[in-house]
């Protein structure tokens, strides 16, 4: 079917073809349990090639968060400024983990569906939602290594526990609206895919992944910067949650105006470029 085949007396519309706002939720809304499910299947395929089968889920997170206990836990004798360094560490590492995979992942998601787009008619934000809920899928085998680590090393149990999944939401929504913005980004430029590790890494480094940032410097703009940094502010939260690791009390606004804010602001702004995904270029 080409564009010209699609006309009301079908019920048919263009491929490329950008629906009113409302009405483009109305068809995500339609197509929510497509959305859901096909993450789900493409994790479940993922490892069936393997031996351990999707233990890996489990396996790959603990074996990168033990690469950098080693160095960082182990091998460099420095102040942490924090107690349990283990349980810290890999809250830090998972969360993080979970926001890369799904940056990196969004730059690429529409041009590795050019051919689908250009097959037939369907919302496009549903490839970067989707590809993110994947990722959101992925983490939940860390969320359970989060709290098994936490009974290990013996931090008492604790009513924050329950508020566990305020921060996993707030994450989920921040790091969906930064995909919608990345999947139209690395759309109009493929380079952004290779420039954009680095940029990850630095943000590694300055999200407090691996220490507490106010053990290495007083410098008051530099702790600013630290606070004011979206995904600093979320694994505080996972912290304050699961070992009681002391935040400011506004960190919970302000975490929840940025996921709200970035969410809208991603998806407006990848649906107003909506024409031109899956188009001839």
């Amino acid at each position: 079917m080409n564009n010209t085949d699609a006309s009301p007396s079908t019920g048919l519309k263009p491929i490329t073809t950008r629906p009113g706002l409302r009405e483009y939720l109305g068809e995500l809304r339609d197509r929510s349990e497509y959305m859901r499910a096909v993450p789900l299947g493409e994790l479940r395929a993922q490892n069936l090639d393997t031996v351990l089968g999707n233990l890996w889920f489990f396996l790959t997170p603990l074996l990168q968060t033990g690469v950098f206990f080693l160095i960082f836990g182990v091998l460099l004798e420095i102040d942490r400024g924090v107690g349990n360094y283990p349980v810290y560490l890999i809250i830090g590492v998972l969360v993080f983990r979970f926001f890369s995979q799904s940056l990196i992942g969004s730059t690429r998601t529409m041009r590795r569906n050019e051919t689908l787009m250009r097959s037939l008619y369907f919302p496009r934000a549903i490839i970067p939602l989707a590809s993110t809920l994947s990722n959101f899928y992925a983490f939940i085998p860390g969320v359970v290594i989060m709290l098994a680590m936490v009974v290990i090393t013996g931090e008492p149990p604790s009513w924050r526990w329950l508020v566990l999944p305020v921060p996993m939401l707030f994450t989920l929504v921040f790091v969906a609206g930064v995909s919608l913005i990345m999947a139209r980004l690395g759309h109009r430029y493929p380079d952004l895919e290779n420039a954009l590790p680095p940029i990850i890494r630095l943000g590694f480094y300055g999200s407090g992944v691996l220490y507490a940032p106010e053990a290495f410097t007083s410098n008051e703009t530099v702790l600013t910067l630290f606070d004011i940094n979206p995904m600093y502010q979320l694994i505080s939260l996972f912290r304050w949650s699961l070992m009681a690791q002391p935040m400011p009390d506004w960190f919970w606004l302000s975490s929840a105006a940025y996921a709200v804010i970035t969410f809208v602001f991603g998806f407006v702004y990848f649906w107003q470029n909506e024409l031109s995904y899956g188009s001839q270029r």
